[in-house]
């Protein structure tokens, strides 16, 4: 059973690293391509959403080699602060417009949610590494 565990957390962590390759490069490209809705202050957000992204993919490589509990735990906080800093960003600049206001709104929403989402996160990652808990369960 713990072996099937381990394996599941590996293919997750591949998972993830493929998800944030992929990422990198759509986001890398959407001015290239010319999207209509994302503007050219994009750029100003480009740089933190990919230290964001690579410190995702070099942490999930790191925890694809080593992840004992304490150690996973830290690595997600780390890696959860880089990206609420990220969705912060975009959220702050909103290099977007979707040349409907309530698309916009919409959005911008999106954007808090998920920061809303990625801080309670941190605050869940900080209790399982103080209590030592490998995960949140319900019994």
């Amino acid at each position: 059973m713990e072996r099937n565990r381990k394996r599941e957390q590996k293919s997750e962590y591949v998972a993830a690293i493929i998800f944030n390759l992929i990422f990198l490069y759509i986001v890398n490209n959407l001015l290239n391509w010319h999207v209509y809705f994302v503007l050219n202050t994009f750029n100003e957000v480009l740089w933190i959403i990919n230290l964001s992204v690579i410190a995702a993919i070099i942490g999930n490589f790191i925890l694809l080699l080593y992840s004992p509990e304490r150690f996973k735990h830290v690595m997600k906080i780390i890696l959860n602060i880089f990206a609420f800093i990220a969705v912060y960003f975009v959220y702050t600049v909103f290099p977007f417009n979707f040349y409907n206001s309530f698309y916009n709104w919409a959005f911008s929403i999106l954007l808090i949610l998920a920061m809303i989402g990625i801080f309670i996160a941190i605050i869940v990652e900080i209790y399982l590494l103080i209590t030592g808990k490998p995960k949140l369960t319900g019994n």
